[in-house]
């Protein structure tokens, strides 16, 4: 094996004494890699990364001589209250959102049922009435219809809206 190709291009007669990883084929011109103290500085403050001398004296530094649980848990655990704090945050801003959006429904729809309950001025009466005289519905008329003059259909439908009184 040349140290360049993958593992699968290696002959197994020629396997060398010590494994020598694929992803090491840059390592001539990495100047980072060579010192390793700027190694150590650039990773993670968790991970303590020191030269593995290997069998044939080669010194390979892509191991872990150490690992602290206890600072990734320290900087995990401040980080979930960083989270934290920002996730209640933000789930109170929906919250006030999702208030204000239902206030704003709930004032369109009563202002849309007081127009709807609100009575007729008599000008406006008239107008819609003049405006129906040549709309026709299908199917048949009222049974009141009839009896009713038309000048009193609108006190009619008025009344056939009124809710029953009790006769307690």
């Amino acid at each position: 094996m040349n140290g360049h190709g993958s593992d699968a291009d290696s002959n197994p007669d020629e396997t060398p004494d010590y494994y020598q990883p694929i992803s090491s084929s840059g390592d001539d011109d990495s100047s980072s890699d060579s010192d390793p103290i700027d190694h150590q500085q650039n990773s993670p403050s968790n991970l303590r990364h020191l030269p593995l001398p290997l069998p044939n004296g080669y010194l390979g530094d892509n191991g872990i001589a150490s690992l602290s649980l206890q600072d990734a848990a320290d900087h995990k655990s401040s980080e979930e209250e960083d989270d934290d704090d920002g996730d209640a945050g933000e789930e109170q801003e929906e919250e006030r959102a999702r208030e204000a959006s239902n206030s704003a429904m709930l004032k369109a729809f009563r202002e849309d049922e007081s127009r709807r309950n609100a009575p007729l001025r008599s000008e406006d009466a008239v107008r819609v009435m003049e405006a129906m005289r040549g709309v026709s519905f299908g199917g048949s008329a009222p049974d009141w219809a009839q009896r009713v003059p038309e000048d009193q259909w609108i006190e009619q439908l008025r009344r056939l809206r009124r809710p029953p009184r009790s006769t307690d």
